[in-house]
């Protein structure tokens, strides 16, 4: 793990701000900073660009479970079956959130907050992929 040493509240402040607004922040963020001829912290870079592949990961997952249960919403016997599966992600878990809607919510404020602190947070798989594209 990374240690978080010299991490100033700017980056902290847009690292945060950044998972809040599904990485549009960052970006906005970056390209100011491209303008003005700054470069971005690695923490900066990190923090941006998981907060965006995580948000085109969770697109791009419910948009496949959707076409998928889509198509075998045609096949006879298995309909009923993808129609269960459907309610059962779909249906309230948590006061009004769905349980993928839980995890997502619940990963969005982690990350929120370790940035916010000036830590790296740290997904199973992801930040191994992110640490390599924000060299």
């Amino acid at each position: 793990m990374r240690k978080s040493v010299s991490v100033g509240w700017f980056d902290r402040i847009v690292s945060a701000i950044t998972y809040l607004t599904a990485g549009w922040g960052g970006m906005v963020m970056l390209v100011i900073m491209y303008f003005r001829k700054k470069s971005p912290s690695h923490f900066l870079r990190f923090n941006v660009f998981q907060s965006i592949f995580i948000s085109l990961l969770f697109f791009v997952l419910a948009a496949s479970i959707n076409i998928i249960l889509q198509i075998l919403s045609y096949i006879p016997f298995i309909n009923y079956l993808a129609a269960q599966i459907a309610f059962l992600f779909s249906k309230p878990f948590i006061g009004p959130y769905s349980l993928i809607q839980a995890i997502m919510s619940g990963l969005i404020i982690y990350m929120c907050v370790f940035s916010f602190f000036g830590k790296y947070p740290r997904v199973f798989g992801i930040s191994k992929i992110i640490d390599y594209a924000a060299r």
